[in-house]
């Protein structure tokens, strides 16, 4: 019972909150990586239902491993994008 409790108590985790989600992860080169947050295993982030895009091409694919020391940052799937003003 009391390991039940730590449990509902515990306080999630940036990553827990991903678990599920479509997220897009940038690399520091500049590739983009949309899908479905289901893992970390190791170094490596899991996306499933992924798309890679690159600068010429976009890769569709069913699952892919991101090492963690190529990620810029990582965010939620945007609710809206709106240009700049210039």
């Amino acid at each position: 019972m009391k390991s039940e409790k730590k449990e509902r108590g515990k306080k999630k985790g940036f990553l827990d909150l991903l678990l599920g989600k479509r997220v897009i992860i940038q690399s520091k080169y500049g590739i983009i990586y949309d899908g479905i947050f289901t893992a970390k295993d190791g170094d490596y982030y899991i996306l499933t239902n992924a798309k890679v895009i690159g600068r010429k091409n976009i890769a569709h694919v069913d699952l892919i491993g991101i090492k963690h020391n190529v990620i810029a940052h990582i965010h939620v799937k945007p609710k809206k994008v709106e240009p700049v003003q210039q």
